[in-house]
């Protein structure tokens, strides 16, 4: 299983590589962080990046902290957010 994703006998996953420059912020998380009711997936995506960027200097717990907080009332999904910052040289 890769990320909770089961594949079936001969299944090949590709995979890919990217390097991430010093300082910046890797973020996982769970359709419950960007769906909200009445909302389509790419309002919740627009919206959510626009809170990461504003955010983005924070500290990692004030980063996910806040970004959680700022759910749209009405939505009752849970979330899952993990973050990763890589260190400045």
């Amino acid at each position: 299983m890769i990320l909770g994703t089961h594949l079936g006998v001969g299944s090949h996953r590709p995979s890919a590589a990217r390097a991430l420059p010093p300082g910046s912020t890797l973020m996982l998380y769970t359709d419950g962080l960007i769906e909200a009711p009445g909302s389509d997936l790419d309002s919740g995506l627009g919206r959510q990046r626009s809170h990461a960027l504003a955010l983005a200097h924070e500290p990692l717990h004030t980063l996910c902290d806040q970004l959680s907080a700022r759910m749209p009332p009405g939505s009752t999904d849970d979330i899952a957010l993990l973050a990763l910052r890589l260190p400045v040289r």
